[in-house]
């Protein structure tokens, strides 16, 4: 707090120094009041662990990729690389866990001059690097879901629908009927989609 305060005070002379020197005819007198609010910041990135609401997670249609050992838990800026992989590789039990062969299966795909975490933008590069691959992004938000990127590729071999959780991490919807369902009921509203 000391350094800062210090480099505020230090910046203010600087910016006074400079307004009396440009020749204004202004003279510092004083400073009348000064008030400082602050609050406790903590970032989210691609990285963050973010869990699923307790209503999406209990209809079983969605599998959020997560790393069996908690040091890893927080390393999870590859969610849509695994979540890709784990679409393209399906597993009876426990497809949600994170395995040396679920990683290179994930390899296995070209994700050349893309960096992670995996923007909306860069999915289209993607699709044209994977022929094989179509991916769908939906939104959530205040329990609305909503499209964010529907394929412009119909004619692949794989289709992929994610749910992308506070614009930082992929989620795959593994039922894309079942997580619609909502639709139907008072829950969720999802504007039409062509």
């Amino acid at each position: 707090m000391d350094e800062l305060w210090t480099e505020i005070v230090e910046q203010i002379l600087e910016n006074i120094a400079v307004f009396q020197m440009s020749g204004s005819g202004w003279v510092f007198h004083s400073i009348v009041s000064l008030e400082i609010h602050t609050v406790n910041y903590k970032p989210l990135s691609g990285g963050t662990y973010i869990p699923l609401p307790k209503f999406l997670a209990s209809e079983k249609a969605l599998i959020k990729m997560k790393f069996k050992s908690e040091k890893r838990r927080n390393d999870d800026v590859q969610c849509f690389k695994l979540c890709i992989a784990r679409a393209l590789n399906p597993v009876k039990d426990h497809p949600e866990r994170i395995t040396r062969q679920l990683e290179k299966q994930a390899e296995a795909l070209n994700f050349d001059g893309i960096s992670f975490p995996m923007k909306l933008k860069d999915i289209k590069k993607f699709e044209r690097q994977n022929p094989q691959v179509s991916v769908n992004v939906l939104g959530f938000e205040d329990k609305k879901i909503f499209p964010l990127r529907i394929s412009e590729m119909a004619e692949r071999e794989h289709y992929v629908n994610l749910l992308l959780l506070e614009d930082k991490h992929f989620v795959l919807i593994k039922d894309l009927s079942r997580f619609l369902s909502h639709q139907m009921s008072k829950t969720f509203f999802l504007p039409e989609m062509c």
